[in-house]
């Protein structure tokens, strides 16, 4: 399941169908602005980070390329083994390029959460207007609970990055003997590839833009390798079924609507906190 935005996933959980408000004593409307608040912020995050996207996405590899002797090496190389390693670089590429989607999915959450809380402080500081059936003790208490849940995402979504990473495909591994063929790494002797994010890092982004060009450079790698032996395969002409691909269309973001978000869970904790909230403040 893909979860698009804060909207999709508190809409699930039938947060917005009339008559299952957050609380008795607080009215629908201001549990809905912060709720609303954050998908529509969550959007425009969506639409900035595609900028920093496309600074990521631009390895290309033409068939004219590989056959200016790129894969020189890979001539020796028996045909067996030419598959499995452009079995075992499709792969690495495909999950290397899911823990591209989770990084930016982090990304923007957090870019949705630090915008909401910034509106909440400027209805406090008189700086924007209050929304209609809203106060300033509902703006106080959705700035709390923003901001509580910003650090419960903040935490744990960079602890399951960080798992992500750790279990994660490597180059060395993956690639093997083929590994000084396609790993630029392994000429300046950096064979790791590993990212970490510190949720305590002063700039957050920063630290989630560094992961992200380490984990796009590990996918160019791959596709790269997936495309310098499919060369070879095409020389030779035993290209099995299913084997044939295209790096133009190959897409970070291909499938993600089929697939369960990382922090899932985290989303789901996070709307029974808010909901808890509530309910206390009902009582």
């Amino acid at each position: 399941m893909n979860v698009a935005n804060f909207a999709n996933l508190f809409h699930q959980n039938s947060i917005f169908q009339s008559g299952k408000p957050l609380g008795q004593t607080l009215s629908q409307q201001p549990a809905n602005d912060a709720l609303r608040r954050l998908s529509e912020n969550l959007l425009a995050a969506q639409d900035q980070s595609k900028d920093l996207k496309a600074r990521f996405d631009t390895f290309e590899l033409s068939a004219e390329a590989a056959e200016r002797g790129e894969n020189s090496k890979l001539e020796d190389m028996p045909e067996g083994l030419l598959h499995i390693y452009l079995n075992q670089c499709k792969v690495g590429a495909h999950l290397s390029q899911m823990q591209e989607t989770s990084l930016m999915e982090y990304r923007d959450r957090l870019s949705a959460f630090d915008q909401t809380i910034q509106e909440y402080q400027d209805m406090l500081d008189g700086k924007a207007e209050l929304p209609k059936m809203m106060n300033m003790e509902d703006a106080a208490m959705l700035l709390e609970r923003t901001k509580a849940a910003r650090e419960q995402f903040l935490q744990k979504g960079a602890a399951e990055l960080n798992r992500v990473s750790n279990e994660g495909p490597t180059l060395e591994g993956f690639l093997g003997k083929a590994y000084d063929l396609f790993a630029e790494e392994a000429e300046r002797g950096q064979g790791d590839t590993r990212w970490q994010i510190d949720p305590a890092a002063g700039d957050i982004y920063g630290e989630i833009d560094r992961a992200l060009a380490s984990a796009h450079k590990v996918t160019s790698t791959f596709q790269k390798g997936a495309s310098s032996i499919l060369s070879e395969l095409k020389r030779r002409g035993c290209v099995q079924e299913g084997e044939d691909f295209s790096l133009d269309n190959q897409d970070a973001d291909a499938g993600a609507s089929e697939r369960a978000s990382l922090f899932q869970d985290i989303y789901q904790e996070i709307w029974s906190m808010l909901r808890e909230n509530s309910e206390d403040k009902s009582e």
